[in-house]
């Protein structure tokens, strides 16, 4: 999609129209379409994925990478910094986390996103990442920073 081809309407809605209970395989993120999750969840601020953990996920134990656990927790912090409807594009300035469990190939998560603060310039936002029991998996902290950089066609 280039940008003339973006919604007219808030993105927002047009990602909860478009994404919202399906597998998301078609958005501007490559690295999220190879994920395969689903787009739970979307209110302003605020985002839930889920998917199953794959063999390409894994590390040698058989467990999430942390680097795939952390390119999620990414993605669905993007989705909520997004979902507040910005007139501008932010970026990654950091991303902090502590994995507290590990996860099975084969298994499931959910990855929720809450942004804490919006300034001017940089978005402060928490994640939480649980298997389907509630275990707490791993929790994160972001900031992303606003950006003059243009989004990809």
């Amino acid at each position: 999609m280039n940008q003339s081809e973006w919604p007219k309407e808030s993105m927002l809605e047009w990602i909860k129209e478009r994404y919202e209970g399906k597998i998301v395989a078609d958005s501007r993120s490559e690295a999220g379409n190879w994920l395969e999750y689903t787009l739970d969840k979307i209110e302003k601020g605020t985002a839930q994925i889920s998917l199953t953990v794959k063999k390409e996920m894994t590390n040698p134990y058989g467990n999430i990478h942390g680097g795939m656990m952390s390119l999620l927790i990414d993605e669905v912090v993007g989705l909520a910094v997004v979902s507040m409807n910005a007139d501008i594009h932010y970026t990654s300035l950091s991303l902090n986390v502590e994995f507290l469990y590990a996860i099975k190939q084969g298994d499931s998560l959910k990855a929720i996103s809450q942004v804490v603060r919006q300034g001017k310039k940089i978005v402060f936002v928490e994640c939480h990442v649980y298997d389907m029991s509630y275990v707490l998996l791993a929790k994160a902290s972001s900031h992303l920073i606003a950006t003059g950089m243009k989004i990809k066609d």
